[in-house]
């Protein structure tokens, strides 16, 4: 395959066997190292762009001492680098078409890490610091982790020396799900330049290491060839800045790594890859409903939020269905006859205490904190014992869970006691394992829990995780996961490897990687490449115009620096309650025109509920399929998506025909209070109020009413004219009135009770204007009419290709 031929044997300065400079070139790269194995030039089309100051190709790290190499020998496409401990380290450099590959070869046992540099560039006018690509000017140059064992970053115990010996620090990166330290990065933004640094560590051996703020976590060795740092391996090229991410693609078939496919192109320029969908709760009785739904909002993937009833073994969800992964095939080949795709969420590695490797018997691969020591013998039904104290208690967990043979306690508290602690409260044979007397010596282990009152499994039973996902996925048709909690897989204390090797032992167990949608709330330098997007969930205690705004708006220009496709997060449809309104067709779209603006998908959450008893449901859904439609269509002009991003602005756009459309900018008023309660004696109910639009027209109105009692006939006087609307209004009602001059009285989720006649039209003045409200009460209670108006300007024509 040419993507595979080598372009030409090294070009030594002089002899292959003498110390001397090397010149290493691919397609528009050309690298020169020297003798003592440091980098001396990087160019990009002929342009300098490495930066001032000594870089190591590669140094590594003993006994938490950096090593740098002293000496550089070169025999064939091998590099035998001498270190400062006298070792000597091989490197299996490549020159390919598409970029410059270092290979880890022979290296000394003693090493605890290695790492790729550091390098310093002077590009850094966009530093992709996930996907390990910096640019500026006209260029661009990156660094990849070619397997799983090579991770984006330096370990975080080593990070520091690093930054005081090779003198940079970066900007670390907050999101909406997270804060992530620069040290973690392939390419870190140094302010003055861009510092490359990828690593490995060695594995191979039990470690005690600082696991989530816990100092000394058992961690467990890795097993074979990958604990090894032997076999890391990256990849270096440049290209034009416009041109780097068709490179990144080349590079991922020429070295062989994930390169998935979206409707037939490969997923980090398909606009496939940004498909908005629907979440919902629904089950085997009802799908037919939820399918319909989602075809109606023009959506091509219906994702259940939860569906199984375990995790770990991934039990279904008996609402769900009742024959187990047959039962999902069924449900995805009905969805399937209508274009439409099924998904699942899942919480990655997570464990739920009613899932068989937890009980009856428990799996002896439960993921340990580490190891305590009885201080005697227990019976079968003591519910107070003591251990030797440990450090392990000092960080409060959830579930208190220990494991001593195939018995689990959880204890209720722990207080130290001179040299030992007390533990007391205990609960004997937990989650329906068996009681049992234990003698001393038995091992007793403290397990890591989380407050999701779940368990995790060790690095080796993650992979039968894994698997079994992939299982489903092969026997079932489901095309899109999202893996959430991902970064529960650190917990096993093997930091970005454990995420890695989470998703790569699923994905490289599918039977059809095509058309696959896979995504989760954060991402990490190797799964940049088969993670199809990100996507996380709102905060629901808050209305949709203010939950995660600013984060949502911070995490496009992530993906935008990153080269990833765009998603805006989870938005929640919902109906009211006692701290929110229903949702609204002005809330909807100003989450839609926010999509539209940034180009970035989304997903809906709407639950079988609302997708029930929302009164105006199926106009939210059309709004959906008309925004979503244009907005896939990339018909939006730049000018257009400039001001449609803007949180601050408010839109509606309305369908003319299956190819026409209008786009609306809206004025949206504060909401008008008038509390009936504080009207003088003798006076009429009503407020006078100041109103302004940008322009003259119609308005549309929204009242309700706060507290008990009710209104008729409201009526509102501005300068143009006269509205009064006929009937009566109460508690957990609407009366809305549209731009039309249609009015219609609707219960508290927007389902309409009737219609109602209208008086005169509703027109405001350009600026500000005053307007009196007037309208009859009923009853001895004085409720508050809460008003909210609209206008609408100019719209501007807008057509589908």
């Amino acid at each position: 395959m040419q993507y595979r031929k080598l372009i030409s044997c090294f070009i030594l300065l002089l002899c292959s066997r003498c110390l001397m400079a090397v010149e290493l070139k691919t397609a528009l790269t050309r690298i020169v190292i020297n003798d003592k194995g440091f980098y001396t030039s990087i160019k990009v089309n002929d342009r300098e762009i490495m930066s001032m100051g000594a870089y190591p190709i590669v140094s590594a790290v003993k006994d938490g001492q950096i090593l740098l190499p002293k000496a550089l020998k070169t025999t064939g496409n091998k590099f035998l680098l001498t270190m400062e401990d006298n070792q000597v380290l091989e490197l299996i450099v490549r020159q390919q078409q598409q970029a410059i590959t270092y290979e880890v070869g022979d290296i000394s046992h003693a090493y605890n890490a290695l790492v790729f540099g550091p390098v310093k560039v002077t590009l850094h006018e966009v530093v992709g610091e996930v996907v390990g690509v910096a640019q500026g000017g006209e260029l661009a140059f990156a660094m990849q982790a070619l397997n799983i064992k090579t991770n984006g970053g330096i370990p975080q115990e080593y990070a520091p020396a690093y930054g005081s010996f090779f003198k940079y620090a970066g900007s670390n990166t907050d999101l909406s799900v997270s804060s992530t330290p620069y040290y973690n990065f392939a390419v870190a933004d140094a302010t003055d330049g861009a510092v490359f640094q990828l690593s490995a560590r060695n594995r191979s051996e039990l470690a005690y290491r600082k696991v989530n703020q816990v100092e000394k976590v058992l961690v467990l060795p890795v097993t074979g060839s990958e604990g090894n740092i032997t076999g890391a391996r990256i990849a270096l090229f440049g290209d034009q800045r416009s041109r780097i991410l068709e490179r990144i693609g080349k590079v991922e078939v020429e070295q062989g790594l994930p390169h998935p496919l979206i409707e037939g192109e490969w997923g980090k320029v398909s606009r496939g890859a940004m498909r908005s969908y629907l979440i919902t709760n629904f089950s085997g009785e009802d799908m037919d409903m939820a399918l319909d739904k989602t075809q109606r909002a023009g959506f091509k993937t219906i994702y259940h939020p939860d569906p199984f009833k375990t995790w770990g073994h991934f039990e279904w969800n008996p609402s769900l269905t009742k024959n187990g992964d047959q039962g999902i095939k069924s449900l995805a080949d009905r969805a399937s006859k209508m274009g439409i795709k099924i998904g699942v969420h899942t919480l990655s590695n997570f464990l739920t205490t009613n899932d068989a490797y937890v009980t009856p018997v428990p799996s002896k691969q439960l993921l340990k904190q580490g190891v305590l020591e009885l201080i005697g013998n227990i019976d079968d039904v003591q519910t107070r014992f003591e251990v030797a104290a440990s450090d392990l208690f000092n960080v409060p967990l959830t579930l208190n869970a220990l494991q001593i043979g195939d018995e689990l306690i959880t204890f209720g508290k722990a207080e130290k006691n001179g040299d030992r602690m007390v533990l007391t409260g205990c609960t004997r044979g937990a989650f329906g394992t068996q009681k049992a007397s234990h003698e001393k010596k038995e091992p007793l282990y403290k397990l890591w829990d989380y407050p999701y009152r779940t368990l995790f499994p060790d690095l080796d039973l993650q992979d039968a995780f894994a698997h079994r996902l992939a299982d489903i996925f092969n026997k079932t048709g489901i095309r899109q996961i999202s893996f959430d909690g991902l970064e529960g897989c650190m917990y096993t204390g093997q930091d970005y490897y454990a995420t890695a090797r989470f998703v790569t032992e699923y994905y490289n167990r599918l039977n059809n990687k095509a058309d696959l949608i896979n995504d989760a709330s954060r991402l990490d330098h190797f799964l940049w490449h088969i993670h199809t997007r990100m996507n996380w969930g709102e905060p629901w205690g808050e209305e949709m115009r203010k939950g995660q705004v600013a984060s949502r708006i911070k995490n496009q220009d992530y993906f935008r620096r990153n080269l990833f496709p765009r998603m805006l997060g989870w938005f929640l449809v919902r109906l009211a309650e006692r701290n929110f309104e229903a949702t609204s067709l002005e809330d909807l779209e100003w989450a839609l025109s926010e999509s539209a603006g940034f180009d970035a998908g989304y997903a809906m959450s709407i639950n079988m509920k609302t997708l029930k008893d929302h009164g105006q449901i199926n106009t939210l859904l059309d709004a959906m399929k008309n925004w979503d439609e244009l907005r896939y269509a990339n018909v939006f002009t730049e000018e257009q998506k400039q001001r449609l991003r803007d949180p601050e602005t408010e839109w509606h756009l309305e369908k003319q025909n299956e190819k026409d459309f209008l786009l609306y900018p809206l004025f949206i008023s504060d909401r008008f209070r008038c509390n009936l309660s504080e009207m003088q004696p003798g006076q009429p109910g009503g407020a006078d109020w100041s109103w302004q639009s940008p322009e003259e027209g119609t308005y549309a109105l929204r009242i309700k009413i706060e507290g008990e009692g009710a209104i008729a006939n409201p009526s509102f006087t501005t300068s143009l004219g006269v509205l009064k609307i006929e009937g009566k209004l109460q508690a957990n009602q609407y009366i809305l009135l549209d731009h039309q001059g249609k009015a219609t009285l609707t219960d508290q989720n927007y389902k309409v009770l009737s219609s109602l006649n209208v008086q005169g039209k509703a027109l405001l003045p350009r600026g500000a204007s005053g307007v009196s409200f007037a309208c009859e009460g009923t009853g001895d209670s004085k409720p508050d009419v809460v008003v909210r108006y609209n206008t609408r300007l100019s719209p501007q024509k807008i057509s589908k290709p």
